[in-house]
Parts: C-alpha cells; sequence; structure tokens
C-alpha cells in the first residue's frame, strides 16, 4: 500500500492531457502530496496551426502543484502515450517503468536526446512494482500495439485502474487476451476509482478480433496482378504480421517503406515478436528488380501526411517506387477523425497514377484497438467501482461513457467529467472537482524538435488568414520630415477586390497623418514605427476589414 500522510488521505486525478481530446494523454495521480505520472503522450496540430508537427502537453503548472511525484509509469507504447517523453523527461528527470516492447521503443526515441533515462521493467504476472511510495499493478490487455497494460495503482482507500487502451479479443495473434480475471478480483478486492478509455464509448457491441482481418488481407493481395501496397499505423506489429503473412502465401517479397515503420520492423524483429523469413524480406532501395507481381510494400502514411512514404509514392516521388496500372493499394486504417481531407487528396493522387485503392469501407480491412460500448460496460461490471471517471476522448465520449457506467448500476453522483486542467479529488466522504490548473498544449514545429509558444503559433495563423504589409518610410534625421511617398509592399493581402491602387490611397493618407504628428514623435524611431503600424492596422481594418501583420522600417536619411 501508498504509504498515506494523513489518516484521511485525499486522492487527486490532475488530467494534463487526452480528456477532452484525442491525443498527448497524461495523467497525474496523487495521495496527499505524493505523485506518480501515467503516460507522457503527444498529440497532432488542428486545422489553422501553420507549421506544426505535433503538440505535447504543458507542464507548466506541474511544479506548483506541490507534489513529491516519483517516476512514471506507461500503459502502451503508442505516440500518444509516449510520444512527448523527448521533450518533457529531460525536465523531469525522473525513472519510467513499462513493458518489454514499450520500453524499446521509449529507448529508441530517447537515443534521438542527450539524456538517457532510467528504464525499468514492469511485471505482468501480478507482482506489485513499489513506485517511490507507491504500489503499482500491470495488468495484460489487448490493443493495437504489442504488450499494452492497465496500471492498478494501490490506495488506502482501494483500488485506482487506469485502463489506458484496450479491447476484449477473444483470439489475440500473440495469445496475449485481457485478463478478465484479474481485474475480476481486483473489483472483489474493492476498486475505488475507475478511469476508463472513451474512445469508442459511442459504438454499440464489441470491437471485432484483430485475426479477423487476415483472411480479406490475403483474398486482396491474392486477386492483384501488379505490386501490393499497404498501408497502416506503424505500431500495429499484429496488423504487419497479418501482411506479412498474406503476402508469403501469395508468393511476394515484403519491403517496408517509412522511417518510423521501419525501426519499429527493426526492434520487433529483434526482439522475437515479429516473424519475417530475412530471404523474404527486401530493402526498399532494392526493389527495382523484382516483378511487380512478387511485390509487397508496407508504407507509413495512410492518413495523408504529406512527408510520409505512401504520399511520396502516390505522387511519384519516391524512388524506384512508381504506381501504375494493375497496382493496388490497399488502406488497412481508419481514418483519424480530422484527417478526411487529406486522405481524399492521396485517394486522387494515387487513383491518377492508375492504381486501384482498397480500403475499410469496402472490405473488413482494419479494426479498432479500443473497446466499443459493450466491452466498456464489461469493464465496469468487472471491476464494480465506487467512482467512475471516463478519461482518453473528446467531450461528447466521456459523456457516452458516463451514460454507460450509469447504465451498469453506478449512481450518476458517484460518475465525474473533469477535462484537462480540471482536477479531481477523491475522499472517504466522495468525489468531487477540485481546483482548476493551468494546462494546455506546447507547439513543436516541423523541425521536430524547436518548441514554440502561442504567440508564433498566432503569428503564423494571422499571416495565413490576412497576410503581410511592409510599411517604410523615409525620414529626413535633420528636419524630422517625411520625404516622399511611403511605401507599402503587401504579402497575401491583394485579391480580386483589393488592387495596388487601393494601397497608393493608403500611403497618401499615412503620409498625411505623419505630417501631423508632433516633430518630436518623428524623431522617435520606435513611437514612428508604432504611429505607422497602428494606422496602417486601423486603415486595413476599417477599408479592408482585415487585420493583415504589419511591419514597420523607418529610415533616417
Amino acid at each position: 500500500m501508498a504509504t498515506p500522510t494523513k489518516a484521511n488521505p485525499v486522492i487527486r486525478c490532475f488530467p494534463f492531457g487526452g480528456v477532452g481530446e484525442f491525443g498527448k494523454n497524461m495523467m497525474v495521480y496523487a495521495i496527499d502530496d505524493e505523485a506518480i505520472i501515467v503516460d507522457i503522450g503527444l498529440g497532432f496540430p488542428d486545422a489553422g496551426q501553420h507549421g506544426i508537427n505535433i503538440t505535447i502537453p504543458d507542464i507548466t503548472a506541474l511544479e506548483g502543484l506541490g507534489l513529491k511525484i516519483h517516476g512514471i509509469v506507461l500503459t502502451h507504447g503508442h505516440e500518444d502515450h509516449i510520444g512527448g517523453l523527448p521533450f518533457i523527461l529531460p525536465k523531469l528527470k525522473l525513472p519510467v517503468w513499462g513493458t518489454p516492447i514499450t520500453l524499446a521503443l521509449v529507448k529508441h526515441k530517447m537515443a534521438e536526446t542527450s539524456y538517457k533515462p532510467e528504464l525499468y521493467h514492469l511485471p505482468e504476472d501480478g507482482t506489485l512494482t513499489q513506485v517511490g511510495s507507491f504500489q503499482v499493478e500491470a495488468i495484460p490487455v489487448t490493443h493495437s500495439i504489442m504488450d499494452a497494460v492497465s496500471i492498478a495503482i494501490h490506495t488506502p482507500l482501494g483500488a485506482i485502474i487506469h485502463t489506458g487502451d484496450f479491447k476484449f479479443d477473444p483470439s489475440p495473434l500473440d495469445g496475449r487476451a485481457t485478463e478478465l480475471h484479474r481485474f475480476a478480483k481486483l473489483g472483489d478486492d474493492g476498486v475505488l476509482l475507475l478511469c476508463s478509455d472513451s474512445t469508442n464509448s459511442p459504438r454499440s457491441g464489441s470491437s471485432a478480433s484483430e485475426s479477423s482481418v487476415g483472411a480479406p488481407l490475403k483474398q486482396a493481395i491474392s486477386q492483384c496482378s501488379g505490386k501490393v501496397i499497404v498501408s497502416t499505423f506503424s505500431s500495429n506489429m499484429f496488423r504487419i504480421q497479418q501482411i506479412i503473412d498474406a503476402a508469403l502465401s501469395c508468393g511476394r517479397k515484403v519491403s517496408f517503406a517509412g522511417r518510423s515503420l521501419e525501426k519499429n520492423v527493426e526492434i520487433s524483429k529483434l526482439m522475437g515478436r515479429l516473424n519475417i523469413p530475412d530471404h523474404k524480406m527486401v530493402n526498399i532501395k532494392n526493389t527495382a528488380g523484382i516483378p511487380d507481381h512478387e511485390l509487397l510494400v508496407v508504407a507509413t502514411g495512410s492518413q495523408g501526411e504529406w512527408r510520409a512514404a505512401l504520399s511520396r509514392i502516390a505522387q511519384g516521388n519516391f524512388r524506384n517506387l512508381h504506381l501504375g496500372e494493375g497496382d493496388l493499394v490497399i488502406f488497412s486504417s481508419s481514418a483519424i477523425p480530422g484527417n478526411e481531407r487529406l486522405i481524399a487528396g492521396l485517394f486522387n493522387h494515387i487513383y491518377r497514377r492508375g492504381a486501384r485503392i482498397l480500403h475499410a469501407g469496402q472490405a473488413h480491412l482494419h479494426v479498432s484497438g479500443h473497446a466499443n460500448a459493450h466491452e466498456l460496460k464489461t469493464m465496469i461490471q468487472l471491476t464494480r467501482p465506487k467512482y467512475m471517471y471516463p478519461v482518453h476522448g473528446e467531450y461528447r465520449n466521456l459523456v457516452e461513457h458516463q451514460h454507460l457506467a450509469v447504465s451498469t448500476n453506478v449512481p450518476f453522483e458517484n460518475t465525474i467529467i473533469a477535462e484537462n486542467g480540471h482536477s479531481v479529488e477523491v475522499t472517504e466522504e466522495g468525489i468531487q472537482h477540485g481546483p482548476d490548473f493551468h494546462t494546455g498544449a506546447v507547439f513543436v514545429d516541423d523541425s521536430g524538435r524547436d518548441e514554440l509558444d502561442y504567440a508564433v503559433l498566432k503569428d503564423r495563423r494571422s499571416l495565413a488568414d490576412d497576410g503581410i504589409i511592409t510599411a517604410v518610410v523615409l525620414i529626413d534625421q535633420h528636419s524630422g520630415k517625411v520625404i516622399g511617398e511611403p511605401e507599402l509592399l503587401t504579402r497575401g493581402v491583394l485579391n480580386d477586390e483589393v488592387s495596388e491602387d487601393v494601397f497608393d490611397e493608403a500611403a497618401s493618407s499615412l503620409r498625411v497623418h505623419l505630417e501631423q504628428l508632433n516633430q518630436e514623435v518623428l524623431a522617435d524611431v520606435d513611437a514612428a514605427k508604432e504611429e505607422v503600424r497602428l494606422f496602417v492596422r486601423r486603415w486595413c481594418k476599417k477599408r479592408l476589414r482585415r487585420r493583415p501583420m504589419v511591419l514597420t522600417t523607418i529610415l533616417e536619411v
């Protein structure tokens, strides 16, 4: 048991990410003033977040919470659960616990930084792991990545179960099924709080088994006379194993395109978790001499990412690999909400090359790694929690999950909805909202390492929406008078309704305005620049109903 600091401990949950949104999952669990972190993931940018590559949790409020944090416990190796570690772990300098595949992925990610973390194995056999003053139990669950676990944190008031991402797969490819009896045993002993994945809470029934995808994949590949490209999520080694098996049974060799995919395959193969004979695996650089009907390529980029392997293949920009008549591109994936337009554009490029497309809307080529409504209700019935806290999902998902809990005999007053930045407190008296704390996202641009603040993102959005005007004004340094007409240079402002003549008028009005100013204002370069900027901004707002960014240059001659 965690050692309580008071006779009546207060258990607190601080969601820094992943609650009220998809991605950048990070939860802090505290007993009084001692705490552990579960997962530190990344998210992907929304429309309008120009030039942003990823987002990570903003942890600036963490220090102000007054907590002694003992370590980080990971549920699995998906980017939305471990992707924030290279940015945040060097600041926190905490030990990390995880299962074998998860730690291997973390080790690879951290190798790109100068920080060498302490990594510890998290046993899955029911052994309790001591993380500082906490006792943590890892429970195997099935998901779309190997070695996923739920986390049980034992407290003086009962267990907290953080499910992570899970499903109930009756026939998992590796034989590692969700251990229902372990959840039932925790329920018998008394579960205080269930914090459960809400991703698929609006979906009725149960999710299909991963093994059900194998036969449709083999059928599609066997019917293709040309080369086959299959795109799926690069971390789903269960799916990739089935793609490999289908390719080999159809007499094809297999190649992998995409850096993340190649690395994940290498890690899984070295650990004995992916089976493919070496003579059947071809380096993507050496595929030119292989007949089309003997080649299958697994490629990253199922979400239409413009720099991913599939996008480059689809646009004819991938060396030694070109699509044509008779080729088939299989999307063994689902569209992440918000990526529909990118994927549609990718489809168009593929069709222009003469290839065919087969996707999950046409055949049984993908199953979700998340529990549907029936499975979520089963998890509640197994654990019989005193309190229920839906996590991992947008607000609609949280509310739907709350309804599922109530329909499974959890009293409504024993459920709670609390998004990022809203803490939750649990005591012997009940569950309630605690104090709010600052949270949000830190933006990382396309370089992949530089963190940007909100002001930079705001500037980028302004440039994209309204354009930029550079105002150049010459001032006589002796008389302090304006020389000639100011010059206004525009980018992204002109259109069919706004001609250059309009800005000639603006320049003349700006000169009249400046000539009316006190000479001391024009003698002060900083003051003069601000006057120019404000005048141009106000003029544009009034005449053009736009707010372009205005850069000012004052030249004294």
